[in-house]
């Protein structure tokens, strides 16, 4: 009886990983998601050592509430930036990843490997040229973004399905 719960329980996991699988894709290729990041990566060595409590890693935890929202018709990002700008903004506020657009590409590949490779080229933005998106099975991803003013920056974080609260700026 111990075996048959245990090979019951095997087959209820491998549903329960498969069904995870199928709601990943089916985010990637709606191009309908919110990715929350928990941590940031500034590809910069020692930015961090400047900042307070700065312990000389490189990996700095986030408190929520950042976030890449992304839907077919509009880009929302909420990111902090720590690194060199090499056009400084004039306003303090826009020091970070901080903007809307609806002038953007949205593409998607999947990589050998099974992972996604999601690729957001971004118009008219000085703080986001490129962003990229490497989606995992289980949801985990990490975010590259790419500026021609700032210096390259690293998160990493969760996709899941859009919440209306964020969309609608609350």
């Amino acid at each position: 009886a111990i075996i048959s719960l245990s090979a019951c329980s095997a087959t209820k996991s491998n549903i329960d990983k498969t069904a995870e699988l199928e709601k990943i894709g089916t985010l990637v290729q709606s191009g309908n998601f919110i990715y929350n990041a928990t941590s940031a990566n500034p590809l910069r060595v020692g930015v961090l050592n400047i900042l307070p409590n700065g312990s000389g890693q490189q990996l700095r935890q986030l408190s929520p509430g950042y976030y890449l929202s992304v839907t077919k018709d509009s880009l929302k990002v909420h990111l902090p930036f720590y690194g060199r700008s090499y056009q400084a903004e004039m306003d303090p506020s826009k020091a970070g990843i901080d903007f809307e657009s609806t002038d953007f590409k949205y593409s998607y590949e999947k990589s050998k490997k099974g992972y996604y490779i999601a690729t957001i080229k971004v118009n008219n933005q000085k703080s986001a040229d490129k962003l990229i998106l490497n989606i995992y099975q289980s949801g985990y991803t990490t975010l590259q973004v790419q500026s021609i003013h700032r210096d390259q920056m690293g998160f990493y974080g969760k996709i899941e399905a859009q919440k209306t609260d964020i969309l609608n700026g609350n």
